[in-house]
């Protein structure tokens, strides 16, 4: 669990003294239920989430209708996955609609608002998971999870949300608080075809055997073949790792998940309703960050150099590698300003528009 404590966000002093609960019967779940701007859950952004916490608290005190001594909430979860400590474990939350049922449960908010970001991130669920199991763990919190509307009449914690609430809050891999499998077991669409476990298709068998192919086929027993197993998943971890990838488990970059990109240097291709070997789809801009390195990056520095747009370089010419670096992000800014509809905006680090042109 990455967990910010009080302290460490910055959080102002309770105006009064929170009330002690010894237990709770379980954890509602929230949201912010106003605006929240999507950009909140860039993959740079994490920054900014100390700040909004820091914001909520402030809108809660400044509430005089309410006269909240506190934030509200028990934690608050932000987009990337950090656990931020609200009024904490064994304290009375104020986010439940009535004493009664403050008293009854604590309440977990996740940054997510009623417009602008809606959809929980998969780090936000595995946040809010984490700040579950922490509650229970440190503040003797029982099994129950509902939504906040299950108590109060209230739009409360939005559709997106409620409905993983519904379906057990579990986290995109499947498991749920109390533990679950450490292989990922989630499944993603590329190009209209499923990967990762339980899929089935000739498209898996192709992909197990061009990872058999490429020498990474060293946990099969049998196979590879229609049916995705975590065998598949646990050779396209070697795959992702040999690509320059990092992080096993669920939802990290070599989990054994397939992405559009790693899938393409793969096979070459991507299968499906329109496959085809031209532009790779946009790997999102978390393969762009300064000084980190992303097979994604290559790609990118091939259709730089393609282009001709090379002028910046440590001294031996612009090379392809993985590492996005100063020279790369100021080629990238070059070609922005070359265009018309990436001129306003030519910060040098690709989005989904300058990838397909810079591609094309």
């Amino acid at each position: 669990m990455h967990f910010v404590s009080r302290e460490e966000w910055g959080a102002q002093p309770p105006r009064y003294d929170l009330v002690y609960i010894a237990s709770t019967e379980g954890v509602k779940v929230h949201y912010e239920g106003t605006y929240v701007p999507k950009s909140l859950a860039a993959a740079d952004a994490h920054g900014s989430c100390a700040g909004h916490m820091r914001d909520i608290q402030a809108a809660h005190l400044a509430n005089t209708q309410e006269d909240y001594s506190d934030i509200a909430y028990s934690a608050v979860v932000c987009p990337h996955g950090y656990v931020f400590e609200g009024r904490g474990a064994h304290r009375k939350t104020a986010a439940n609609g009535n004493q009664t049922l403050n008293a009854k449960d604590y309440s977990v908010c996740a940054m997510l608002g009623a417009s602008g970001l809606v959809q929980p991130t998969a780090a936000m669920l595995d946040g809010l998971v984490d700040a579950i199991e922490w509650l229970r763990q440190d503040g003797d919190a029982g099994n129950e999870v509902l939504g906040h509307r299950d108590g109060y009449a209230t739009a409360c914690p939005g559709e997106p949300l409620y409905s993983w609430v519904q379906a057990g809050a579990h986290r995109p891999d499947g498991s749920s608080a109390g533990g679950g499998s450490t292989t990922a077991r989630y499944q993603v669409t590329i190009n209209g075809l499923a990967y990762g476990y339980g899929a089935h298709g000739d498209h898996v068998t192709a992909v197990g055997q061009a990872l058999v192919a490429h020498g990474f086929g060293r946990h099969y027993q049998q196979g590879p073949g229609p049916d995705w197993t975590d065998a598949d998943t646990l050779n396209y971890s070697d795959y992702q790792q040999s690509l320059g990838y990092s992080g096993t488990a669920p939802h990290e970059d070599a989990d054994g998940v397939p992405g559009a990109v790693s899938l393409q240097q793969l096979l070459g291709y991507l299968p499906g309703a329109t496959t085809s070997t031209a532009t790779a789809p946009f790997p999102g801009r978390s393969a762009f960050v300064l000084g980190k390195s992303n097979p994604a990056v290559v790609t990118l520095d091939k259709a730089l150099i393609r282009k001709g747009y090379v002028r910046h370089h440590d001294g031996d010419g612009y090379q392809a590698g993985p590492r996005f670096t100063t020279y790369t992000r100021q080629n990238v800014a070059e070609f922005q300003r070359s265009r018309p509809e990436l001129a306003g905006d030519a910060d040098g680090y690709p989005g989904p528009l300058t990838w397909k042109l810079l591609l094309s």
